[in-house]
């Protein structure tokens, strides 16, 4: 199932938080398959858990089919923040257990 930042791929100025989940025991993997972001202004951080976890990664620009995985974590928080958005795509990504 592909997931997708509020509007894409026609308005990427909302900003949206997911939380996936796995089962326990098992790793958090997603891949994201397209993240169209101002350099300037857009940014995707990805945490190794919820409420206070580790960042994994902060992507902006354009970044096309890389994979991140949770250290620790059956729960990976992903959080888009575009400040405007403008004349981006915004965020496609998808996820599995590990």
């Amino acid at each position: 199932m592909q997931i997708t930042s509020p509007g894409f791929p026609y308005n990427s100025g909302t900003p949206c938080e997911y939380f996936l989940m796995v089962e326990a025991g098992k790793k958090v993997n997603v891949e994201i398959l397209l993240l169209e972001a101002n350099s300037c202004c857009d940014s995707l951080t990805i945490y190794d858990g919820y409420l206070g976890g580790d960042v994994l990664v902060s992507l902006t620009g354009e970044v096309y089919n890389v994979n991140y995985t949770t250290t620790s974590s059956n729960i990976m928080k992903v959080a888009w923040q575009p400040n405007g958005g403008i004349n981006v795509l915004g965020l496609a990504m998808t996820f599995r257990a590990v």
